[in-house]
């Protein structure tokens, strides 16, 4: 009997299914040896040498492992094909002591390590075919970043207790992830947005066009921000005689997008399901572990031959000759994480609507649909449209041109799949200098946007371009900052730095700016990289960063001031009469005495204000509140006796056509009501009223 070892019980269950009586597939459940959780475990002194040991956990899954090894011919290693499973495999083997498995086993003759990039019966079949050793540069890289990440956390941590608070802790990476988003913050609450019109004309026989240029110059960004300007031109305009000056057509090709990498797999995961980084990881691991989709943690798109194929046949078909279109996708990374395969689904003929059937939990199946969808649509033809803009000349007081664009779908190719939100916009089929008539002319205000905050999907984005993390690290290192509570999640879904974030971001960039600084980060992802090719020792790469790190500390503890970050408030302790002060803990701000240690005494802060009545009850205030996943929201002050809440920020208008609270929206306002005419409408300000007049 041959002992196959996987990480997952998953995992275990369904290679077991393509496999003979010859075969005992067991699971280590995760990680069998790790760093101790309560000292450093690494000796500094010696290479960085680390101290690995069994966890409690672990015990159990290590013992049954060994129970069945001695009594097997092989043991064969099927961990993950990347860094983290070719460094579980070499765990396994050490926390096994296969040496002593073979004196008490002769029958035990080989250990092997077998690669595969999605659970089927051929690919299991085929990697048996070819084992081979463990990749001792890839456990080198893996562990090289563990040590790193150790060194980092262990020695930083006591220094943010002592200066700061307890409970905080600083990551290598997750720490540049918060400076991006506590600078994003800066940027955002720094922006003065600009005020500025634009004319609208609508013409007959129903379409619209906008003003482009007066007396043949075109206004500066944003545009028009004269008011008085833009009302005087508008009257004119509505005088004024309309021609068309020219018409340009021209047909426009859309490519498909490649297959999946873990990155863009977790953006548009994000864009189209709503999904987190985290639970888009979660269930495209458990997809991979159940064999619907190939290996989930790649920055690769590259398809094997067999998947092309099998995916040219079927789109023809099922959709026509003239929607099929084979293509080969070049990966850009330099070294795609020895990952060697987009994701896609493992059968390209497994429709979603089949797939339903055996993918029970709907947040899989909706993953499911999504990666079927775009690895189909990757081998679609292009889409083709037909662009029409249409130019038109007014003359009155003054010149003036105006413009108007359209776009038709003529040929639908990979859209019949993966279809995005355009919609035609028809265009009247006009000629040359004919005369038009106007319908109406309008100014619109706009405002300038500033930047926005990081959504998972803007962030993941932003960590990849900029060389930061691996497929592997993007969900963790957003989970991390956000379980840490230096993040929270606001009406929509887009990370905002809480004041402990921004604190500990603020000493890391002003006292180890190293840390938190991209280029340093993207240069040690690059020399781990280097490791993994044998290009790099662990200890060079280890002592290079070490020795100015601990050095810089060293001398940080005695220059750095302790923060103080309570704030005074006009009460007083109602148990030991000192003052009270408002105190920031690991989960938020409380009120608690100045009196402390002596003094526990300690009360919830009362949830901020935003200056407005509850909409509903018109008694509570509207306050700002969390969940219990640190996500925003806006609730009425008297809760449980008045229920009103709402993940937008109310206006404190109610909307005319039902009553409801009007919210903010990234268009304008709009109803709160999901079901009310009004609030699909770009900006409802003019159909709504004051809560206070409606009382009247």
């Amino acid at each position: 009997m041959k002992l196959i070892i996987v990480e997952s019980p998953t995992k275990a269950k369904t290679i077991g299914k393509f496999l003979g009586r010859d075969f005992k597939v067991e699971s280590s459940f995760g990680h069998i040896r790790d760093l101790p959780a309560y000292e450093l475990g690494v000796d500094v002194e010696n290479n960085f040498e680390p101290h690995y040991v069994i966890p409690k956990k672990a015990k159990p899954a290590v013992k049954n492992l060994k129970e069945i090894a001695v009594k097997s011919s092989a043991v064969i290693l099927a961990t993950d094909e990347d860094r983290e499973g070719e460094a579980i495999a070499w765990h396994i083997t050490k926390a096994l002591d296969i040496d002593k498995l073979k004196i008490k086993n002769p029958k035990l003759k080989t250990v092997e390590r077998i690669v595969f990039h999605e659970i089927t019966k051929r690919a299991i079949d085929e990697a048996l075919k070819t084992p081979r050793e463990i990749n001792a540069h890839m456990v080198e890289a893996q562990q090289a970043r563990r040590v790193l990440d150790r060194l980092v956390g262990y020695k930083l941590s006591p220094f943010l207790w002592k200066k700061v608070m307890r409970g905080l802790s600083a990551g290598r990476v997750q720490s540049v992830a918060l400076r991006l988003i506590v600078e994003r913050e800066v940027e955002i609450k720094a922006f003065k947005p600009i005020v500025f019109w634009t004319v609208e004309a609508s013409f007959e026989p129903g379409f619209k066009a906008g003003l482009m240029s007066v007396n043949q110059k075109t206004p500066a960004e944003p545009g028009f921000t004269d008011k008085e300007e833009i009302d005087s031109i508008t009257e004119d305009l509505k005088k004024a005689v309309f021609r068309v000056l020219s018409v340009e057509k021209k047909s426009r090709k859309r490519k498909p997008l490649p297959p999946f990498t873990t990155s863009t797999l977790q953006q548009d995961a994000y864009r189209r399901l709503g999904y987190s980084a985290k639970r888009t990881m979660l269930s495209a691991q458990r997809l991979y572990e159940t064999g619907f989709i190939t290996y989930m943690r790649t920055d690769s798109v590259n398809i094997a031959e067999d998947a092309l194929n099998k995916a040219e046949e079927f789109i023809k078909s099922e959709y026509g000759q003239e929607f099929s279109a084979k293509k080969r996708f070049q990966t850009k990374s330099r070294l795609a994480q020895e990952a060697h395969e987009a994701i896609r689904p493992t059968n390209p003929e497994l429709l979603p609507s089949d797939a339903e059937k055996s993918i029970k939990d709907k947040s899989q199946f909706k993953l499911y649909d999504l990666i079927w969808r775009r690895f189909a649509a990757s081998q679609m033809a292009d889409a083709v449209f037909d662009d029409t803009v249409i130019k038109i000349k007014a003359e009155n007081k003054n010149s003036y041109e105006l413009k108007s664009s359209g776009s038709v779908i003529i040929f639908e190719g990979f859209l019949k799949v993966y279809s995005s939100k355009t919609e035609d916009v028809i265009l009247p089929d006009l000629k040359e200098s004919a005369e038009l008539i106007l319908l109406g002319a309008e100014s619109v205000e706009r405002q300038t946007r500033g930047p926005a905050r990081y959504s998972d999907a803007t962030l993941v984005k932003e960590l990849e371009s900029l060389g930061i993390g691996r497929p592997s690290t993007y969900a963790p290192i957003i989970s991390t900052i956000e379980d840490r509570g230096y993040v929270v999640r606001d009406e929509r879904k887009s990370f905002q730095p809480t004041e402990v974030g921004s604190k500990v971001n603020e000493i890391l960039v002003k006292n180890f700016s190293e840390i938190v600084d991209v280029g340093f980060t993207r240069k040690m992802e690059e020399e781990l990289d280097e490791i993994a090719e044998g290009k790099k020792g662990t200890n060079e790469v280890l002592s290079e960063f070490y020795a100015p790190f601990i050095k810089n500390l060293d001398e940080k503890y005695e220059s750095v001031a302790k923060e103080d970050l309570s704030e005074p408030t006009d009460r007083a302790c109602p148990e030991c009469s000192k003052p009270l002060v408002i105190r920031q803990g690991r989960f938020g701000r409380f009120i608690a005495c100045s009196g402390f240690p002596e003094c526990k005494f300690t009360e919830a802060l009362p949830p901020p204000k935003i200056d407005m009545k509850c909409p509903f009850c018109k008694e509570g205030d509207v306050v700002v509140r969390q969940t219990r996943r640190k996500r925003t929201f806006y609730g009425c002050s008297k809760w449980p006796e008045c229920n009103f809440a709402t993940w937008s920020k109310p206006t404190g208008k109610l909307c005319i056509e039902c009553g409801s609270p009007l919210v903010e929206s990234p268009r304008g306002e709009r109803c709160s009501n999901k079901t009310c005419v009004f609030r699909a409408k770009k900006s409802a300000s003019k159909k709504s009223i004051d809560p206070e007049k409606k009382e009247e």
